[in-house]
């Protein structure tokens, strides 16, 4: 030990090894109409402080999740047990709540007799009370099988189709309510669907499932979209204008043609397009792919379509701001650069000029387009309205640079699609793209996509899928991408 480590100092005649220090303890004056108090400053937390985001890779771990479902099944089931449990999709929130919907078979407990494929959905919460009060309020809809709580998880597990908000999806599932919703003539042969009954393709929790059905006469595949109710009514009319219009100007795309709507049953049976997710041709960077989408998306935007809803850009980065807060939340060593970020997009949306608004699809990446060699669909109308038609541009081009980053594809071709694109746009609509405009929404729906792809979903290296995010989404506003020329937003401050 260093000898100055044991220098005495006398302090007030006694002797001490390290100098005497003096805090006194500051009371407040307590005054009724300004109490001030003393609080310790708040720990930064991050994703790994939160119990929601230990919980969800948790489900990702082969037998774990297994053994903690199966162990709260038996409780309720002494004849079937669940096995080969896989998790399906996630949606996290960090430190609100996590979805995980799960993949499970379900086997007679005596025989191993497979009975059928089940879907779970496991809702996971911040708070223990908050997961039992939620299984207490559920025990009234007396749902069989029961909503399981999962105390390891602190989660509640539900088995389809006792689905919150979704209620409607048991009577789905069931051949002969399903076949209801078909053609008349359907009626008439009742054994079509009960040797093809309906599958579910995929589902989210409390907003929409997607069912798939392939009639064994006609050879015919078809979707079935059922809804919440707050959803059904706007989303059923936006397919009926969309699938009107399509057939008056005749696009050069494809969109779902409507069988039946049901509004009770909060249900749109609709035929399924051919055709791969634009997604999958997107990572192959070649130009004339992305010059056949940028003529369809200006056919859509130069149409006479009439949507009952207008877009509302404040509303819009709203938005964006409330989202960006989870990502803060879940990675506060970028709040910073997040908060530098929106102040210039916020001082830019005050500043440029509105554009006319055309009907846009509002919710356009690649996955809602279905690319193949003779034909091209887009689907998913749900979103369809009169906005600013580079909000979809700007969408698409977003999730294109995402996907440069995440697939590590070359700048210079990316840069190459992303110029035939919009020069195929610019050809259809007669009309100049506004650089500033694209390049604000580029940049705002980059930092939605990260959050989207990245953060809800989790899938591996996500940290690193945001921080190309952020760091790229600065290069945007500043001017200086390496995927576009546009002009810099930060001289618009």
């Amino acid at each position: 030990m260093p000898k100055t480590c044991l220098t005495q100092w006398k302090v007030f005649g006694r002797k001490y090894r390290k100098p005497f220090i003096h805090r006194p303890i500051i009371r407040p004056l307590q005054c009724p109409c300004s109490p001030i108090r003393n609080r310790p400053e708040e720990a930064i937390m991050s994703y790994m402080d939160d119990s929601i985001y230990h919980a969800i890779q948790q489900t990702r771990i082969p037998g774990v999740v297994e053994d903690v479902i199966s162990t709260a099944w038996n409780q309720w089931s002494n004849w079937v047990r669940i096995v080969n449990i896989r998790p399906d999709l996630t949606h996290y929130r960090p430190f609100k709540g996590g979805r995980v919907t799960l993949k499970a078979c379900a086997i007679q407990k005596d025989t191993g007799e497979l009975l059928r494929e089940i879907h779970l959905f496991l809702q996971i919460y911040p708070d223990r009370r908050d997961a039992v009060a939620r299984l207490e309020k559920e025990a009234s809809r007396h749902h069989v099988p029961p909503p399981l709580y999962i105390p390891e998880l602190q989660a509640v597990l539900w088995t389809t189709p006792n689905i919150p908000r979704l209620r409607k999806l048991k009577n789905l599932l069931k051949h002969e309510n399903f076949r209801h919703l078909l053609l008349p003539d359907a009626e008439d042969d009742p054994d079509r669907f009960c040797q093809q009954p309906p599958k579910l393709l995929r589902l989210v929790p409390r907003k929409r499932a997607i069912l798939t059905w392939d009639d064994p006469r006609h050879h015919a595949h078809y979707f079935v979209k059922l809804f919440n109710k707050t959803d059904v009514i706007q989303a059923a009319h936006n397919f009926q204008q969309i699938m009107q219009v399509s057939r008056q100007e005749k696009f050069d795309f494809l969109v779902p043609e409507i069988i039946q709507c049901n509004l009770s049953c909060r249900t749109i049976l609709m035929s399924r397009l051919p055709g791969k997710n634009f997604t999958e041709e997107m990572i192959k960077t070649v130009p004339s792919s992305f010059e056949r989408v940028g003529r369809v998306i200006g056919q859509l935007h130069k149409s006479r379509a009439r949507p009952q809803k207008t877009q509302n850009m404040e509303r819009e980065f709203a938005s964006i701001r409330h989202h960006m807060g989870e990502i803060k939340r879940a990675l506060p060593q970028v709040a910073t650069r997040l908060d530098a970020m929106i102040m210039i997009l916020a001082d830019t949306l005050d500043n440029l000029a509105r554009l006319p608004r055309r009907p846009i699809h509002g919710n356009l990446f690649g996955d809602q387009i279905l690319y193949g060699p003779d034909s091209i669909g887009i689907v998913d109308w749900d979103a369809f309205c009169h906005g600013d038609p580079i909000f979809d541009i700007g969408r698409l081009i977003a999730h294109f640079i995402f996907l440069a980053g995440t697939e590590n594809l070359e700048p210079v071709q990316v840069k190459r699609c992303i110029k035939a694109f919009l020069q195929a746009y610019q050809d259809e609509t007669d009309e100049p793209v506004n650089q500033e405009w694209l390049n604000w929404h580029v940049a705002a729906q980059l930092l939605m996509r990260g959050k989207i792809s990245a953060l809800r979903k989790l899938p591996s290296g996500w940290t690193r899928q945001l921080g190309f995010v952020v760091q790229e989404a600065e290069t945007l506003v500043r001017g200086q991408s390496r995927y576009l020329d546009p002009p810099s937003l930060v001289a618009n401050k």
